[in-house]
């Protein structure tokens, strides 16, 4: 069960990058890919966070892991939730095109797949309550950026960040999705209780 659930992390971790390299190539060949708006995006980062924590954990399964990795492990899977949330309910409706293969895995997959990973093989403690600010202090930091340069040169990521909206339509979405992630490391910081794979020696967060 172990070395199964290693292998899969693995893959899962390759899926990941697959989708990454295949929405950068599609960018490109439409002729619209910018190395920095690409990687400015939440959702390729937290995709390339998704992988860094898969890996990570690939390497500890079964085994005692680090405290920066569980700390990893549980961010990834917050941010992924509230990637796949966000974008199901607020940019899929109105995305031209419509969706395609390369979404469902950076906006669904990824989520999933973390939350299980998490699920599956826990710390043998559950991460202190402390620790949400470790988790938001990196969503936190992109807003800082992201904001700043939307009312320097105009451009943002998503539209509900559109400075044109003006600053109390963003600062309440962005109160909501906070919130969101507050919620979530509530609900994920004591879930490691029901992992599948047996409980590994692990020093207290």
């Amino acid at each position: 069960m172990t070395r199964m659930w290693s292998t899969l992390r693995y893959g899962a971790a390759a899926v990941l990058v697959v989708g990454l390299v295949a929405s950068a190539l599609n960018s490109m060949s439409a002729g619209t890919f910018d190395a920095l708006e690409f990687f400015s995006y939440f959702t390729i980062q937290c995709n390339l966070i998704g992988v860094a924590a898969l890996v990570c954990a690939a390497r500890f399964t079964g085994r005692p892991r680090p405290h920066w990795v569980e700390v990893l492990r549980v961010s990834a899977a917050v941010y992924l939730v509230v990637v796949v949330t966000v974008f199901w309910t607020m940019l899929a409706p109105g995305k031209e095109g419509g969706t395609v293969w390369t979404d469902w895995i950076g906006h669904l997959f990824s989520g999933v797949a973390l939350v299980a990973d998490w699920v599956v093989e826990g710390p043998r403690e559950r991460v202190p309550w402390r620790r949400i600010g470790a988790v938001l202090a990196y969503p936190g930091v992109w807003l800082a950026v992201v904001l700043t340069r939307g009312a320097t040169d105009g451009w943002f990521p998503y539209p509900f960040l559109d400075p044109a909206h003006g600053y109390a339509a963003i600062t309440a979405v962005i109160a909501a999705i906070v919130a969101a992630g507050v919620v979530l490391c509530v609900v994920l910081f004591p879930l490691p209780r029901w992992r599948v794979l047996a409980p590994v020696a692990h020093h207290e967060l």
